[in-house]
């Protein structure tokens, strides 16, 4: 038989005493953890709707909206016309100074280029008819204007006095490729005639070259404007 040990009732009392404080201790240990872990939780939970509001309560940022971008639209502009211009050889049949032929050819390139839709370049040297021909057939885009200085009464076969009154310029507008004639036409200045408002001169005067040139200017000027009225261009002049 084993002997059985019975513990005194003082000591068992402090066992039981001592076990329970231990409990209790481990329980406040736990209770204070939680405790510890659940203000941790409730700070960061604070700290977060903190942050919330700071955020906000700042500018609000608008949201970057790309839309179809406007483009300009520009309106091309049509190109110029191009002419060729050129002056008749000197007519063995018009006595006058060869000077005259550069004088009209300066005056209608210079007219037809004060329209803003022209472009229009004097040939290297005179031409021929049948070289103008030849030229505008030669061209792509370019008309070619061929200008003439010819006399009334060289064309009725009396002896030129190659006055003012006598003398006119003929243009005639070939068409580039073709060389087809899209227009032609004389232009001559009767503000010199006597009579009817005319400038009335000695006939000496009449006759001089500086009559003729100045008649020469203002027929070349207004073949400029033919062949521009030919195209439906008008030039602006200043008031």
């Amino acid at each position: 038989m084993k002997a059985s040990v019975v513990m005194p009732a003082h000591l068992m009392l402090e066992s039981r005493t001592d076990m329970q404080l231990q409990t209790n201790l481990h329980g406040a240990t736990t209770g204070r953890s939680l405790l510890a872990l659940l203000s941790v939780f409730v700070c960061a939970i604070t700290l977060q709707a903190q942050s919330g509001r700071r955020s906000s309560s700042g500018q609000p940022t608008a949201p970057s909206v790309s839309g179809p971008k406007t483009v300009e639209k520009t309106t091309a502009k049509a190109p110029k016309l191009q002419l060729l211009v050129g002056v008749e050889s000197r007519n063995p049949f018009v006595n006058v100074p060869y000077y005259l032929s550069d004088t009209v050819l300066d005056n209608c390139v210079r007219r037809l280029n004060e329209s803003a839709e022209i472009n229009a370049t004097a040939s290297g040297r005179s031409m021929t008819r049948a070289e103008s021909i030849g030229r505008a057939k030669a061209e792509k885009v370019a008309y070619v204007i061929f200008l003439q200085i010819e006399s009334d009464i060289a064309d009725s076969g009396k002896q030129a006095k190659n006055g003012p009154d006598e003398l006119y310029v003929r243009y005639t507008i070939f068409e580039p490729v073709t060389a087809k004639i899209r227009q032609w036409g004389r232009t001559h200045q009767q503000i010199y005639k006597v009579g009817r408002g005319g400038v009335s001169a000695p006939t000496s005067s009449k006759n001089s070259p500086l009559y003729s040139e100045y008649a020469l200017k203002q027929a070349a000027k207004e073949a400029a404007e033919r062949v521009l009225e030919a195209f439906e261009i008008k030039i602006r002049d200043e008031q």
